[in-house]
């Protein structure tokens, strides 16, 4: 009897051994997951997801992803407790760039909670913008600077004298200015508005001078090429940047793709919108005009094919200029 017991567990010894070798590495169950995850096969990748966290207690990653099938699933308050999660074992990240991708999901799931999620939510974001870029002086000097230029002399005006590009925080930028939009807070949504367009265009104007390296921003060279002995500049407030996204539009399709993708419309139509409730409503005007596009032959205004709706939107604004509530888009 005792010699079958033994045999009994010595089968059972090597059953687990067998199984436990049997196992896929955590770093391949989190990759077949998202896999998984990819082709909606949700249950599956959450099986990969829950063996490979119970193979590893830290394991920041596939607590990540547990949050994002939870979300997937309508979940909100399980993908919630998954991205703190993840954020708490963030000092175990393999790459520790990573945690700002969490941040953001974390972020984008509060914001429309409730005011308490909201007002969260803003802390998580201002926390991004501050790690690539530290608060102090020079920083605020910066915001009244580039508010009093585009508020009163235009976008072109700003671009001519300043290009600062920002990069992993320019979509917590475009965030908090459609929250403060959305809570009337027209001052802090025209300076996140104006720090994303500054940053499109800096990138735009960048990349065009890659492909031409005499082109110059803001000055006519029609006008130019007729006065060699000076600089003829545009004379409007928006002539330039206009110039400057058709240039791109014509010329460097993955530029302007890329604007799309990164939301530049709705911030331009956003910035207009800011100019306009805080009562610079010739500068609005100005801003919304870079989106629209006269019909030579109708002589119809219509909003440029890039632009999409928010060109339509334009439109509509210089026919009757109104301020939407509760959100950018009425």
């Amino acid at each position: 009897m005792r010699l079958r017991r033994n045999s009994f567990l010595l089968v059972c010894m090597i059953l687990t051994v067998i199984k436990i070798s049997a196992q896929e590495p955590p770093w391949i169950l989190l990759e077949r997951a998202k896999s998984a995850y990819e082709s909606r096969n949700l249950t599956m990748a959450m099986e990969m997801l829950l063996d490979a966290v119970e193979q590893e207690n830290d394991y920041p990653e596939a607590e990540f992803w547990l949050g994002r099938i939870y979300g997937a699933q309508g979940q909100s308050i399980l993908a919630e407790e998954q991205y703190r999660r993840a954020l708490n074992l963030s000092l175990y990240l393999r790459v520790p760039e990573d945690a700002v991708i969490y941040r953001y999901a974390l972020a984008e799931l509060i914001m429309q909670r409730d005011s308490e999620g909201r007002l969260e939510a803003e802390t998580i974001l201002n926390r991004i913008i501050n790690d690539e870029t530290p608060p102090g002086e020079a920083e605020i000097a910066l915001d009244h600077k580039y508010i009093d230029l585009v508020s009163t002399q235009g976008p072109d005006e700003l671009i001519f004298l300043y290009r600062n590009e920002i990069h992993s925080s320019l979509r917590a930028r475009r965030m908090l200015g459609e929250s403060a939009w959305a809570s009337g807070r027209y001052r802090t949504s025209l300076l996140q508005s104006t720090r994303c367009v500054l940053s499109m265009l800096s990138t735009a104007a960048a990349d065009y001078r890659e492909l031409y390296p005499n082109w110059r921003f803001d000055i006519d060279l029609v006008e130019d090429a007729k006065n060699p002995d000076r600089d003829v500049r545009y004379p409007g407030k928006t002539d330039g940047t206009s110039d400057l996204l058709d240039r791109v539009s014509q010329e460097r399709p993955g530029t302007a793709e890329w604007l799309i993708s990164e939301g530049f419309w709705p911030q331009l139509y956003m910035l207009a919108a800011s100019l306009f409730a805080m009562g610079f409503e010739e500068t609005a005007d100005s801003v919304w005009g870079i989106m629209v596009e006269t019909d030579p032959l109708t002589g119809r205004t219509n909003g440029r094919e890039d632009a999409g709706s928010w060109g339509l939107l334009a439109v509509q604004q210089l026919e009757n200029p109104f301020i939407s509530v509760g959100s950018l888009a009425p």
